[in-house]
């Protein structure tokens, strides 16, 4: 069975909390609670079902969001991210809690699904935390979460993605199954679909796109790979025909 990543958000700027609800419905995930102070965290963390945790090391003018990290690690054995827009002193004692991930303010789209993934793996991996972005660039796997346990997929291994009505549907060549992602086919191309692997997929009409690596053949309106065939559309053929270096 898979299920959405769902998160808890504690940030007592109401225009970021308004930003980051937003943004990870777009992405597909769900949050549970967002709350905006220690007391209300609290309660939160204890009542509430989550997977990670978005915490903002500044609460109400103080660090106190590198104690309530401490309390996700040890107490709840969660995965959780600290936002930051403060200085190098603050990050080091932000350290010692122990994060799966960091993020910056400002944020957007796809900083924000890398530091969830980042977080994921890390958590997993047992690996600690960097607040650089130097591996941003490297990311090449996502996890979807599937009843208590999280699936890797690697970006090399999906093979197409279709569009849903809510959602888009990623086909995983490596085990041939495919698995579903709440967002929208345009969302997914810009902004979860790592940059550096985006030359790799290509839109062949309004509801599909193909990775390059995985096409077999192609016809005046169909591409065709081992597992499926799609029809192409005329206003996406010049860029089909430019990504496989075919000359007209």
């Amino acid at each position: 069975m898979q299920d959405s990543i769902s998160i808890i958000i504690v940030d007592d700027e109401p225009v970021w909390m308004q930003i980051l609800q937003l943004t990870l419905k777009d992405l597909g995930f769900t949050v549970v609670k967002g709350v905006s102070n220690i007391d209300d965290a609290l309660v939160a963390l204890g009542t509430c079902k989550f997977d990670i945790a978005l915490l903002d090391i500044q609460l109400n003018g103080k660090n106190s969001g590198i104690e309530l990290g401490k309390i996700v690690n040890k107490v709840y054995n969660k995965p959780f991210i600290f936002i930051t827009a403060s200085n190098e002193h603050t990050i080091n004692d932000a350290a010692d809690a122990n994060p799966s991930a960091y993020l910056r303010k400002p944020i957007n789209s796809s900083t924000l699904f890398i530091a969830i993934q980042n977080a994921i793996n890390n958590f997993n991996t047992k690996r600690t935390a960097s607040v650089s972005s130097e591996d941003d660039d490297k990311f090449s796997s996502f996890f979807l979460k599937q009843g208590t346990a999280y699936k890797k997929i690697n970006w090399v291994d999906v093979a197409f993605i279709t569009a849903g009505k809510n959602y888009v549907n990623v086909f995983n060549a490596a085990d041939k199954t495919e698995y579903y992602i709440r967002s929208s086919l345009q969302k997914t191309q810009q902004h979860i679909i790592p940059k550096h692997f985006q030359k790799q997929f290509v839109q062949v009409n309004r509801s599909e796109i193909v990775n390059v690596t995985f096409i077999n053949e192609v016809t005046p309106d169909k591409v065709i790979t081992e597992f499926k065939s799609f029809s192409i559309s005329d206003g996406y053929s010049k860029e089909l025909k430019s990504k496989l270096n075919i000359v007209t």
